[in-house]
């Protein structure tokens, strides 16, 4: 497997943490977005949108974290990182649409305000209307993910791609100094998916300021 990332991308790490507690073989493929890495041409024809990450397996070319995780779960079984029921796997498949669509955005705009590296890396300016919107919206989703998280350590069963789906940009908030003191099982369920060697692998090859 070839796996293109990009430093201290989000996307880029929840992917890699995936490929890590798989088990998976990978050759990683360091892309500098600032620089323009994401325009060449060649990138472009894998991912047309010019973002990370991307993966190669033979055939194989998938673009967006989530559907890459699936691929990589599907392909190692044993790693067990998604449900073996029908059932399972759609409850599993809902943890991952609301990451995405929910609470990842609401994350990355109160880590915008919060994260001063992360703006300089990425170019970006303050947005203190944005982050007080993500604010509020993290006050309605951070608890969704309290209740799930009353009878279990992790937000399914087990172990699984819906916990992985979380961990890098609520690390961002983590090392931000996010109060998440009023949910606290989520701060808890963080400092068990934050603690796993896999993600200490993933973070050592994404982020640059380890």
């Amino acid at each position: 497997m070839d796996f293109y990332f990009g430093k201290n991308s989000g996307n880029s790490a929840r992917a890699a943490f995936a490929l890590y507690e798989a088990g998976a073989a990978f050759t990683p493929h360091a892309l500098n977005l600032p620089g323009g890495d994401g325009a060449a041409p060649g990138y472009r024809a894998l991912n047309p949108l010019g973002k990370v990450p991307a993966l190669v397996d033979g055939e194989v070319a998938l673009w967006e974290s989530n559907a890459i995780n699936w691929y990589v779960a599907e392909k190692h079984p044993e790693a067990e990182l998604l449900r073996p029921t029908a059932g399972g796997r759609a409850s599993l498949q809902r943890w991952l649409f609301f990451q995405a669509a929910h609470v990842t955005p609401a994350a990355m705009a109160v880590n915008r305000e919060l994260n001063a590296r992360h703006r300089a890396f990425w170019r970006l300016e303050p947005d203190p209307a944005a982050a007080e919107a993500g604010r509020r919206e993290l006050a309605r989703y951070l608890p969704v993910l309290e209740q799930a998280l009353t009878d279990g350590e992790w937000l399914e069963e087990r172990f699984s791609l819906a916990d992985i789906a979380y961990a890098p940009h609520l690390a961002f908030l983590v090392e931000s100094g996010f109060d998440f003191g009023s949910t606290p099982r989520v701060g808890a369920w963080l400092h068990r998916l934050l603690s796993r060697p896999a993600w200490q692998r993933a973070r050592g090859l994404v982020f640059d300021y380890y």
